[in-house]
């Protein structure tokens, strides 16, 4: 096709040789006889075409890879072990958290970790550290860790959960489903990696963990027999610790309060949280203080409650 020039003369000379053009093609189906080749060429090379596609994409991949790794130096080659072995991990980042403080991996297959914590102290990062990392290990052969090794693993999350207005499920469906997904996930003899982030936390606290419970006991026993799946679990149901210790090791991310305001220290420990600031966290942020009084007085009554109860 011609363009039109800067006076015009040229500009209807080329009106009229696109006409001329236009008339040819109708005739002669120009640029369907154009496709009719080039797809006729494309198939008689079409093994060569998709070797030198699937080339150019790991050479590009390569130098991505490579590019990456000489921006920074906290990264290791990952060592995989075989099925059934156990997951660990030293020094962990998150590729995305400037400065992200490290931290450690170790489990046996067939167990798996309760982190307790108040929010915003590290639970969830850590638990996608996790994961992001052992894709990163199976996919481009590096992690963000000092060392890593692990069994080859399929890893599934069930975080960040939300309303689907469009399909019309409510928060609760919408958990439930991914969670019966993992559910029969689990029944796989492929090694799995569960990552569960606050189970159930759009319904009432009694039902909360009792499905909670039975939901993480069943990812790892199922009809008496212990599977080989890992599962990192947030929760802020400090019954669940109790629960499942004979599956579940205990963590927990600290803070505390200081005349600053809450102070995280993005550590694991081991053990359930003992810090309780949710009710601080209100009075330092200007909460009235009889709202402050009552929800203390309220605390001490529940726990009171539930200490008989255990009796």
């Amino acid at each position: 096709m011609l363009s039109s020039g800067g006076s015009d003369g040229v500009w209807m000379i080329a009106q009229f040789l696109n006409a001329i053009y236009e008339y040819v093609n109708m005739v002669l189906l120009l640029d369907g006889n154009a496709i009719f080749f080039m797809q006729r060429d494309l198939a008689a090379h079409r093994g060569a075409l998709v070797r030198l596609t699937v080339a150019v994409g790991e050479v590009d991949a390569a130098i991505s890879v490579a590019t990456w790794r000489s921006e920074r130096d906290d990264w290791s080659r990952p060592e995989f072990g075989v099925a059934g072995s156990a997951l660990a991990m030293s020094a962990a980042r998150h590729p995305l958290i400037d400065e992200a403080v490290p931290n450690d991996v170790s489990l046996a297959a067939g167990r798996g970790i309760i982190v307790t914590g108040s929010n915003m102290s590290g639970k969830s990062t850590y638990m996608r550290t996790v994961g992001v990392n052992i894709v990163l290990a199976q996919t481009v052969h590096t992690c963000l860790a000092a060392t890593y090794r692990a069994p080859l693993l399929d890893v599934q999350s069930c975080i960040g959960r939300s309303d689907d207005l469009l399909a019309g499920k409510s928060y609760y469906m919408v958990e439930v489903e991914q969670v019966i997904a993992r559910l029969k996930s689990s029944e796989s003899p492929a090694q799995h990696l569960f990552i569960l982030d606050e189970l159930f936390r759009g319904t009432n606290a009694i039902e909360r963990i009792a499905a909670g419970e039975a939901v993480l006991r069943e990812l790892l026993v199922a009809n008496g027999v212990r599977r080989q799946h890992f599962v990192f679990a947030a929760t802020h149901d400090a019954e669940l610790v109790g629960m499942l210790e004979d599956l579940y090791s205990p963590f927990h991310f600290a803070d505390r309060m200081t005349d600053e305001g809450l102070v995280f220290e993005y550590l694991l420990k081991p053990g359930p949280a003992t810090t309780r600031n949710a009710i601080a966290l209100l009075a330092s942020r200007g909460a009235p203080a009889s709202v402050v009084t009552r929800a203390l007085a309220s605390t001490t009554a529940i726990e009171h409650q539930r200490n008989a109860t255990a009796r």
